[in-house]
């Protein structure tokens, strides 16, 4: 750097020696590093969140830019269905669609003591009656074990019938309160889908509503034919949500599930499936972009996104010439992953260029340009 810093410093004072005495000694005091350099101070970087990179020479990857949608994974959806005919209530209000639920935590009730078969009344007085009937007999039985009139087995069996009918009463006070079936949540996660009205009549084994967990979620895209001889090469891919925020796969802990081998007239395009870890930001049935890349034989230099600068169509990076000075340079993009881009023209390896702060140094550009008294 001192180096290079001195190779600057030479060449002004050579190119001074050529201008008259008197603008020499007015640039004396002035640290100047060439008509289109630009001055942006330590202290000025200081400030700010400013990084500079080295460029390098490094393999590429082949990059595929599309649209995918996320959807939950099969393993992560329940349907809750109704176990008796009757009518359908939700337990409140808040019973909508989006509503986080735990799993146990009661989403409906069915009552059937109205309907004309009465089935669920019957049933329960069934039990009631089979509970009472075993333990009266169990104590019954106690009393002749102590006296030695019955075995110690006979005993057993009059015990386990009993437990066995007070499980099920015990089921039924829980589960059927005041003629009603309750239902309950299999899974903590979400309601995606409510399928029938509140108050409405179902029967038994109609789906009622459907459960999301969405701690995994499936990400799919369609992609072209001509992708298909480098799908088995593919490393990874990076997630581009609505708000603009960019996620890799391992961010989101996530991998790829498969893809298409085989396509048909009805859809020519190649499915691609991952499967990602949902981090509480990404919602159920939104579309994201998706950056997948494959392996290639190909070098380049990639770039972050935030070391590139856009001014009317025309893309430019900030490259270092001294610590405080600094060189716009046109480039020519290639293709980006979301983090990084490929740059085709502009740049050589081994050049250190702005990675983060570029936009403050192009403003630095902007003020020197506007300053009176700039080079005086």
């Amino acid at each position: 750097h001192d180096n290079n810093h001195d190779n600057n410093h030479n060449h002004d004072t050579d190119h001074s020696h050529s201008q008259s005495q008197s603008q020499s000694q007015s640039q004396s005091h002035s640290h100047d590093h060439g008509d289109d350099a630009i001055t942006f101070s330590v202290e000025q970087q200081n400030k700010i969140d400013f990084e500079v990179v080295e460029t390098v020479s490094e393999p590429l990857y082949q990059i595929i830019r599309t649209s995918a949608q996320i959807v939950p994974s099969q393993e992560g959806e329940k349907i809750l269905t109704a176990t008796t005919s009757g009518i359908v209530s939700f337990e409140n209000k808040d019973i909508v669609p989006g509503l986080d639920v735990k799993s146990g935590q009661t989403l409906f009730s069915i009552d059937n003591d109205n309907m004309a078969d009465g089935s669920l009344a019957v049933r329960r007085q069934e039990i009631e009656a089979e509970y009472n009937k075993a333990k009266s007999e169990y104590e019954r039985k106690q009393s002749l074990a102590e006296d030695k009139i019955i075995s110690e087995s006979e005993l057993l069996d009059a015990e386990t019938e009993y437990l066995k009918a007070k499980k099920q009463y015990e089921n039924m006070l829980q589960n059927y309160p005041e003629g009603k079936t309750l239902h309950r949540a299999s899974i903590t996660g979400s309601i995606k889908d409510i399928l029938v009205p509140n108050n409405s009549y179902v029967e038994a084994g109609q789906p009622i509503m459907t459960l999301a967990q969405n701690s995994k979620l499936y990400l799919r895209a369609d992609l072209q034919q001509k992708y298909y001889p480098i799908l088995k090469d593919i490393k990874t891919a990076n997630i581009k949500t609505p708000d603009g925020t960019v996620y890799s796969l391992n961010d989101l802990s996530g991998r790829l599930i498969s893809y298409g081998k085989t396509t048909d007239v009805s859809n020519p395009l190649i499915p691609i499936t991952f499967e990602i870890k949902n981090n509480g930001s990404i919602i159920p049935g939104s579309f994201v972009e998706i950056f997948i890349t494959a392996e290639s034989d190909k070098m380049g230099i990639m770039l972050p996104n935030t070391a590139i600068v856009e001014e009317m169509g025309i893309y430019c990076v900030f490259v270092q010439t001294c610590v405080d000075s600094f060189e716009k340079r046109l480039i020519t993009k290639g293709v980006t992953d979301g983090y990084n881009t490929q740059i085709l023209a502009g740049l050589k390896a081994g050049e250190k260029v702005v990675s983060k702060g570029a936009i403050n140094v192009k403003l630095a550009q902007g003020s020197a340009a506007l300053d009176p008294h700039a080079g005086h």
